[in-house]
């Protein structure tokens, strides 16, 4: 979906007469702007042979020892399309105990401890309802696969990208120890991860979740439920490192009980003039209508094969200069068979011995020569730069003078998620630090930020800027 959202013709191939699987209305989202086609891949070679030598990208998910691997192998294919970036998904990863085990998503949330270390109202593990591991899988899959046809531009050689659920999952879980270092103490409960990062009631019974990332929010917040002289008591570490769950949990039914004397709406009024982060929890019906989702086009009407007019998901990624589009609705089961199949030169693939079976171990790593930028902070924009520089991007994080502000309290997890990258601290209050932060940005090939609006322009790095530095 996220290809063929981008201007990718992708084309989905299934057997001849098969049931289709795929009906459930989330397949409407997730097959939209494809084509269909019925194809026994086993027993008409040469139709298969002639699609792959015309494809950029082979994405299959078949288990490590299916019968089908002889037919869409990498070391098969490569031979007959030497410049084919051929990406698998698997449940697993192809070695192990586990790597022929089905492709579940609730068994690999389990095996990898995610659902253990999800708090809930009742003892045990909770079921998790969100497909964490596929939708990880999917992104991970997207990257390298984009990486790959990046590095081709190079080289004109295809190369294999491999990932599974299991890495999709770890993903959301990054794992790290040290025998000289303990992981920060971190209890977190069903309805949030502390006093002021939680989803408490309001008077009126609507919920509101309250999101103090760091301090500095923490002691406005504070200030503006009345509570700055009780978070003055050493025990509860400032809102933010309570000395023992008990009073952390005191805390926690301290600020809930003063959330529940007041009707949502003047706790917004209260919050949005005070600069403190806070949001609705909203269920599905009101995240359709909310006006932030509507002005970043992020829904569209479709009119599907099956169900209709409907209304979904918009295109989840925005490129100023080439911005995507839902191509359209999913194609109906083996819709384009004829169509795509009638021209194709049926004739046997040629092998080309003389292309190394090795040569992924002689190229580069696909980013390899990339330089990135990075002003990011906490989750999402330090990922990106670590999955960047694990394949082979130069990664510069930019940070302030006392660092990144999630430096102390992700503690090991900061340090999975920002390892093989470079660090420059600067005071970007200072011409002197802005004028280092552009010197930076003008050599780079990527600008990575997830800064609060407004934030790479004080840095001196905004969007104006850059089209003059770089």
């Amino acid at each position: 979906m996220l290809l063929a959202d981008h201007g990718a013709e992708v084309i989905r191939l299934s057997p001849p007469g098969a049931i289709d699987t795929r009906q459930d209305p989330a397949y409407a989202v997730w097959d939209r702007g494809k084509k269909s086609v019925f194809l026994d891949i086993s027993s008409d070679l040469s139709s298969f042979h002639s699609l792959v030598r015309s494809a950029d990208v082979l994405i299959e998910s078949c288990p490590p020892s299916s019968p089908l691997q002889s037919v869409v192998g990498y070391e098969t294919l490569s031979q007959i399309n030497p410049g084919l970036v051929h990406t698998s998904i698997t449940a697993y990863g192809r070695e192990g105990p586990l790597k022929d085990e089905p492709a579940i998503d609730d068994l690999v949330v389990a095996r990898v401890g995610i659902l253990a270390t999800t708090p809930t109202f009742r003892p045990g593990p909770p079921h998790l309802i969100h497909p964490v591991a596929s939708v990880g899988a999917a992104l991970l899959a997207s990257i390298g696969t984009v990486a790959a046809l990046f590095a081709r531009q190079r080289n004109s050689v295809g190369r294999k990208v491999d990932t599974s659920l299991m890495a999709g999952a770890l993903l959301y879980s990054p794992k790290m120890a040290s025998a000289n270092k303990t992981h920060a103490r971190y209890v977190g409960q069903p309805t949030g991860g502390g006093p002021f990062y939680s989803v408490m009631e309001c008077a009126d019974g609507r919920w509101i979740q309250i999101g103090c990332v760091h301090q500095g929010f923490i002691d406005i917040a504070a200030d503006v439920m009345g509570l700055s002289e009780k978070l003055e008591e050493p025990r509860y570490g400032r809102g933010r490192n309570p000395e023992t769950e008990d009073d952390r949990q005191e805390l926690h039914d301290i600020v809930a009980d003063i959330v529940r004397r007041r009707p949502y709406e003047e706790w917004a009024e209260m919050f949005e003039k005070a600069d403190v982060p806070y949001a609705l929890a909203c269920d599905i019906e009101e995240a359709f209508d909310n006006p932030q989702v509507l002005a970043n086009g992020m829904v569209c009407e479709l009119d599907d094969p099956v169900v209709g007019a409907m209304t979904q998901m918009g295109v989840p990624i925005h490129l100023s200069g080439t911005p995507g589009v839902v191509a359209g609705p999913r194609p109906s089961p083996g819709e384009n068979t004829s169509d795509l199949l009638a021209d194709l030169d049926a004739a046997p693939a040629e092998e080309n011995s003389d292309y190394p079976a090795e040569r992924d171990a002689l190229l580069p790593p696909p980013l390899q020569g990339v330089k990135v930028l990075e002003l990011t902070n906490v989750l999402a924009g330090p990922t990106v730069g670590k999955l960047w520089s694990d394949m082979g991007a130069d990664v510069i994080k930019l940070e302030p003078p006392r660092g990144d502000i999630s430096r102390p309290g992700m503690n090991l997890g900061f340090a999975y998620l920002n390892s093989n990258k470079r660090s420059i601290s600067v005071d970007a209050k200072t011409l002197e630090g802005r004028e280092v932060a552009q010197r930076l940005a003008s050599q780079a090939d990527i600008l990575l930020a997830n800064m609060r609006p407004g934030a790479a322009e004080r840095v001196g790095v905004g969007t104006e800027a850059l089209k003059t530095l770089n």
